[in-house]
């Protein structure tokens, strides 16, 4: 892990998070790479498998935004005072050996269930 994240460039967009993690902070990431107009999340992109990579010891906890759309609309940084709800899943890790694709896709289920909870 520590040689991935030496090995990142600083203009890297990962960057400023593997800062944060690497400071011992929390972050909360939209695995998207972006929030979307949909009902459902869509693929998730290749940061958080890095991440999970880079910080093994780092607890990746599922949530569910419930009203995230008007809540967090594309664009704002700061959210809308609008009621919402927010459910958090058990935590998941990146297992050893496991494939990018399979580790995205099994988050984005995590959060998908969370829907109906």
């Amino acid at each position: 892990p520590e040689a991935l994240r030496a090995a990142l460039a600083p203009d890297d967009p990962l960057a400023p998070l593997v800062q944060a993690l690497a400071s011992g902070d929390s972050i909360v990431i939209f695995p998207e790479g972006t929030r979307g107009h949909g009902d459902e999340p869509q693929p998730f992109k290749s940061g958080l498998y890095k991440l999970a990579q880079m910080f093994p010891q780092v607890v990746l906890v599922p949530a569910w935004i419930n009203n995230v759309q008007r809540v967090m609309p594309k664009g704002e940084v700061v959210p809308v005072p609008i009621l919402c709800s927010v459910t958090f899943g058990a935590p998941i890790q990146l297992e050893p050996g496991e494939e990018r694709r399979a580790f995205l896709d099994r988050a984005r289920r995590a959060v998908m269930a969370l829907r109906e909870v």
